[in-house]
């Protein structure tokens, strides 16, 4: 009976996720074991599914923390969020080990670092950092309202529009260009707020579109978007999955 009981659970928390937006996306914890690469820290919904009847939150909101190094025998994470404390990551097929930090655990400016074997390194994969003071960087990231912090990526609203944005506060000129507008620099221009984030929105039949952002003639995909193809000239470019 309790078997069939966590399945009829499982069933209902997989009938919720079909119905989710796709920011952020949806995770698994198995899924997690077979990433390919490290990428910058990245919201994520987590489906816990040993919590299926302790009461616990089947579904938890976070930041997915991520480092690639196949040859180390640990890798840990450590940050204002664990009081500088080593938070030990798990080790993918990979050789990409992974951390995930829950909103319910901590909110607002995250300071972070990893530990490889026991040298600490500030995380490559995310060029957010500041001084610490000490001849070496931290990284940082933002675990709440990224709407209106630095990791911004498309938001899909309602009626199938798309809220397209970038955080570039020095560029002059910024252009989105994809699949839906014949990758024309001169067709969608954005603009850029008060506080450095660059945004334009569009109305899309559903469907998977291709991207990419035009910084001041320099061509890049959306960096915080994880989900990657590639473009007719086979450069990486962001994907976005409209329903």
């Amino acid at each position: 009976m309790e078997s069939f009981r966590r399945k009829g659970i499982l069933l209902l928390v997989l009938f919720f996720i079909s119905s989710m937006p796709y920011n952020p996306r949806t995770e698994y914890f198995y899924n997690l074991t077979k990433l390919k690469e490290a990428r910058p820290p990245e919201r994520i919904k987590l489906v816990m599914v040993d919590n299926i009847g302790s009461g616990k939150p089947l579904i938890e909101e976070g930041l997915l923390f991520t480092f690639k190094d196949r040859k180390a025998s640990s890798v840990g994470i450590a940050g204002n969020f664990s009081s500088w404390n080593i938070k030990y990551m798990t080790r993918g097929k990979d050789g990409v080990w992974f951390f995930f930090l829950p909103n319910s655990s901590f909110s607002g400016k995250i300071v972070y670092k990893f530990n490889v074997d026991g040298l600490w390194t500030e995380d490559p994969w995310n060029g957010l950092r500041e001084d610490d003071k000490q001849g070496s960087y931290t990284s940082l990231a933002e675990i709440d309202a990224p709407e209106e912090g630095k990791l911004v990526t498309y938001k899909i609203l309602k009626g199938n529009n798309v809220l397209f944005r970038l955080y570039r506060p020095e560029a002059r000129i910024v252009s989105l260009v994809g699949d839906f507008n014949g990758w024309n620099p001169e067709n969608d221009l954005m603009k850029k707020d008060k506080k450095g984030i660059w945004r334009l929105e569009k109305k899309l039949a559903p469907g998977t579109y291709r991207y990419k952002f035009i910084v001041d003639g320099q061509w890049m995909p959306d960096t915080f978007n994880p989900d990657s193809g590639t473009d007719n000239t086979g450069e990486i470019c962001s994907i976005l999955k409209l329903r």
